[in-house]
């Protein structure tokens, strides 16, 4: 685990904007995963507060079946006409306990589309819904399964090899980070093996795949300054879709999704990068160009910055010249060999608003398939 080389002013007032009792508390990659909520001297939830306000002075992860006091939303164009506007999608990240057992669902569900929504990004049906299925254990927390535009994506790992009628057959596919999360400026990798299958995970077979794919994961944890403002400390995970032959780097990777967890509100950030020689496979467009556009519309502010090392083979750090479009480096200190990503596609989830208690959960009983629960 190689520490951060540079860390912004920003460290130092982020950790302290986080509240005493939490602090203090075990950072678990669990915390990370889950809404926070704000609560009384007697546990129960106050309405109308979320993690962060002034009077929020207790809080802890919410439980299964409680109804949350507040979502999460994407933004528009916070710096537009349309300031206050609330998004296409909302979220939660709120954990579902079936037949004894526990597992964490990140739904988004459409909003109707606003004047500000633009011709591109618009949601789908009102009420249509899609969700995450992720979970932990005691090395690492994951992502099992997941909704795309396209498909219902399911990660088989290795460990079908031990059990596969389990739902231990979808651990560690989708790695976020460690189960013990690295102190602030701390951050690593892993290779992980899986095979996607899409389509529902019940109807999966039960013979275990033959073959699985190597993938890069790395984790950093930093404070990062969201759009609208909010400054947290974040578990910043990166998901290359390949891995060089030594496990050190991405190596050949043209792609890469990266997330953001907070003890706040869970996942908070999802981003789409793509080295800057790649192009789009159907609309044959190239990464710097969807990347200007994705820097106009102005949907999501900066991505987290400086310089750290991962491996003695990957060093993220800043690329100049670059100001129409958001730019990172990533280079390989051993070679010097160097290539330049760009971020196509971002979702910030930190526009809060505070959700009625009698609202009703979003349905997302088609993609949280009961075999992510399976003992």
């Amino acid at each position: 685990m190689r520490k951060l080389f540079r860390l912004s002013p920003l460290a130092v007032l982020v950790f302290g904007l986080v509240g005493p009792a939490r602090a203090q508390a075990p950072a678990t990659i669990a915390d990370y995963m889950v809404m926070d909520v704000c609560v009384d001297a007697d546990d129960a939830i106050v309405p109308g507060l979320v993690p962060g306000d002034a009077g929020c002075e207790r809080r802890r992860n919410i439980q299964p079946g409680e109804p949350p006091p507040y979502e999460l939303r994407n933004f528009l164009n916070p710096g537009g006409d349309c300031p206050t506007d609330g998004g296409t999608v909302a979220k939660l990240n709120l954990p579902v306990t079936r037949d004894g057992q526990t597992r964490i669902v990140s739904s988004t569900l459409s909003l109707p589309v606003s004047p500000c929504s633009g011709a591109r990004g618009r949601p789908g049906r009102v009420g249509e819904g899609g969700a995450s299925i992720q979970w932990h254990d005691e090395a690492y927390g994951f992502i099992m399964g997941s909704y795309s535009p396209v498909a219902l994506s399911i990660y088989q790992t290795p460990l079908c090899r031990n059990d596969n009628t389990s739902s231990r057959r979808f651990f560690r596919g989708w790695v976020i980070a460690p189960a013990s999360v690295p102190a602030v400026g701390q951050g690593g990798h892993g290779v992980f093996e899986s095979r996607l299958a899409t389509g529902a995970a019940s109807a999966l077979p039960q013979a275990c795949p033959a073959r699985y794919r190597r993938a890069l994961t790395t984790w950093l944890v930093t404070p990062m300054r969201y759009t609208a403002g909010r400054e947290l400390v974040s578990v910043v995970s990166s998901h290359f879709a390949q891995v060089s032959r030594d496990g050190l780097s991405p190596g050949a990777t043209m792609q890469m999704e990266q997330t953001y967890w907070t003890r706040e509100f869970g996942l908070s950030r999802w981003e789409k990068w793509a080295r800057k020689d790649w192009v789009h496979p159907r609309s044959h467009r190239s990464a710097p160009d969807l990347a200007r556009e994705l820097r106009q519309r102005g949907r999501c502010g900066p991505p987290t910055g400086g310089t750290f090392e991962v491996s003695s083979r990957t060093r993220f750090t800043d690329a100049p010249g670059h100001d129409d479009a958001y730019a990172r480096a990533i280079v390989d200190p051993k070679s010097g060999r160097s290539h330049v990503w760009l971020m196509t596609l971002c979702e910030d989830y930190t526009n809060i608003r505070t959700r009625p208690a009698e609202q009703r959960l979003p349905d997302v009983s088609a993609i949280a398939d009961p075999a992510y629960w399976r003992p």
